[in-house]
Order: C-alpha cells, then structure tokens, then sequence
C-alpha cells in the first residue's frame, strides 16, 4: 500500500497506475475525485493517455506537422521589406579629384612663391633666418688618416648606401689625397 500523499508527484504516480489498472479501491475514488477537481491532472492524464497510444502504435494519431505550420505560415501577415537606399557613388571619385587638385595647388604655391632678396624663396628665407640649434666643427683629415680609412672601409658598416654608392665614396675619398 501506497502512502496517502498529496503530492503532485504522487498524483502522477496513481494517474499512470490507474492507466494500468494498479491502483487499489481506495486509492482509485481519491485519484478519481483529485483529477475531477484539478485542470492540471485532467492535462496530465491526456498526456499520459497519449503516450501510451503513440507506444500501442495506434492509428489516428498522425500529425502532419508540416502542412499544421504551412496553413500558420498563411496565416502570418506579408511583411514587405522596403526597397534597399541607392547608394550615391558620385563622393568617392570627386573627394579623390579634390586631393589631387589640392595637392597640385601646393606645389605650384610652393615653386611660384615671391622670392626674397637673398635669392631664394620667402618660405625658405624665413628658415633660413632661424638660428641653428646644432654647430657642426670641421675636423682635420690628415693624407694617413684619409689612407687608413680608405684601406678599412670595407669593414666598416654600410647603412643605407647600397650598390655602386660605396665605390664613388672611396673613389672621392681616395682622390682627395692626391
């Protein structure tokens, strides 16, 4: 004998013994009265009545789940997507027409400027005028320091000079000391 709970649970329990014919006398007159009493029971026992036809494999029972979700889908309102912006494509090739024109513009400013009374343009004589942060001193180069340097040039690194570079500065190196 089944303790007397009422327990959902329980309820369960007794709804799938009453499918099979287990349940007691007692027990079955409060089943009974719990599943007249409850929507939620009522829901249980057709499920449970289902289950057990879809596992007899009883006929009747077929969804046809695709023409259920067809005659939905025509049921849905059309919704109609509005037509994509047109996309002007005019700005890119005039803003890149703009940049040309603007960079001819400066070069011809900078190769026609007024010219200062030293010769050279307006812009460049105003930089000239600045003072040098930086006095470079000239260093004696005697004909054996000049020969020494020619003779280990080719250990000595290279930097940015590449090809034919290093020879004309040993050339002119070497025919300073003549």
């Amino acid at each position: 004998m089944r303790p007397r709970t009422r327990d959902g649970d329980d309820m369960k329990t007794r709804i799938s013994a009453l499918m099979d014919g287990e349940l007691e006398d007692h027990e079955l007159a409060e089943t009974l009265r719990a599943l007249r009493h409850s929507p939620e029971l009522r829901s249980e026992w057709c499920d449970c009545q289902l289950l057990g036809a879809a596992l007899r494999g009883e006929r009747g029972l077929d969804i046809d789940v695709a023409a259920r979700v067809m005659s939905a889908l025509d049921l849905e309102p059309t919704v109609m997507a509005p037509a994509p912006r047109r996309v002007r494509e005019w700005p890119r090739p005039a803003l890149a027409l703009a940049a040309s024109a603007a960079g001819v513009a400066l070069v011809v400013w900078l190769a026609l400027a007024p010219v200062a009374d030293g010769g050279t343009p307006a812009v460049a004589s105003g930089l000239a005028s600045a003072k040098p942060a930086l006095v470079v001193a000239q260093a004696q180069v005697t004909p054996r320091l000049q020969e020494y340097l020619v003779a280990h040039q080719a250990y000595a690194p290279g930097g940015a000079m590449v090809g034919g570079a290093r020879n004309i500065r040993t050339v002119a190196a070497s025919g300073e000391g003549r």
